[in-house]
């Protein structure tokens, strides 16, 4: 048997698991070389040539970690993963369900590791208007995993996939977390039952689901064009 690999090991193990107990719920082992659902996250990241990748929640930071690494190995110039937490102003009764994120403190080892995924500590309805709507940021590949009552999941999806270029796709998780409260699965339900979108649920752990809006020919030919002249830039 070949002993060579795509996957470097190694470096899965010292920098994207590590410091990372959160990532047991996407499927992968702390400190490991096990990814679990996490080589979805890199795969749509890296195969889409996501240039604006967006990551609502992240208790250990696993997820933004995974978009910007797929942005590092394709060198896309000016390449941006923004990391949207509200868990300073999460209140305390959803905190005591949820947990808190472990990369708050300046020196965690997420924080050290990508010190160029740009933190936004506010409620996503907050960053929304201060930060997406005043950029007038479009978003390429975008995550849900912030508050996941019902009502706050909702939320963040009716925000921001309007802000989701045609040819980009959404991720959620907890999509087969059916502990109350959770909320997440009767979402994707509804966004299935709406149509207009394409849905692959995955029961990964806590499960994935990978959600694309519906293309015309028009715009599948033109997303396709737009990926296949997309060419690596400098590596940063």
């Amino acid at each position: 048997m070949s002993s060579e690999t795509l996957m470097n090991h190694a470096f899965i193990a010292s920098t994207v698991t590590a410091d990372d107990t959160w990532c047991t719920s996407h499927g992968a082992t702390p400190g490991s070389p096990d990814l679990g659902a996490g080589i979805i996250y890199y795969g749509l990241a890296y195969a889409t040539k996501a240039k604006t990748c967006v990551c609502l929640g992240s208790g250990g930071g696993f997820v933004p970690r995974l978009m910007r690494q797929a942005q590092r190995d394709l060198a896309i110039v000016d390449g941006r993963t923004i990391l949207v937490d509200g868990a300073p102003h999460v209140a305390q009764d959803r905190k005591a369900i949820w947990g808190s994120p472990s990369w708050l403190d300046a020196d965690s080892s997420f924080r050290a590791d990508y010190p160029e995924i740009e933190i936004i500590l506010q409620l996503t309805e907050n960053a929304l208007h201060d930060v997406f709507l005043a950029q007038q940021i479009t978003i390429d590949y975008l995550h849900i995993d912030a508050d996941h009552h019902y009502d706050g999941v909702k939320r963040d999806w009716d925000l921001y996939h309007p802000l989701v270029a045609p040819h980009g796709v959404i991720t959620l998780h907890d999509t087969v977390n059916y502990r109350e409260p959770c909320g997440v699965p009767q979402l994707v339900q509804e966004i299935r039952s709406i149509g207009g979108y394409e849905v692959v649920n995955l029961p990964i752990a806590y499960g994935t689901a990978i959600v694309k809006r519906l293309l015309n020919r028009d715009e599948n030919l033109a997303a396709s064009r737009s990926s296949i002249s997309a060419k690596p830039g400098r590596r940063e």
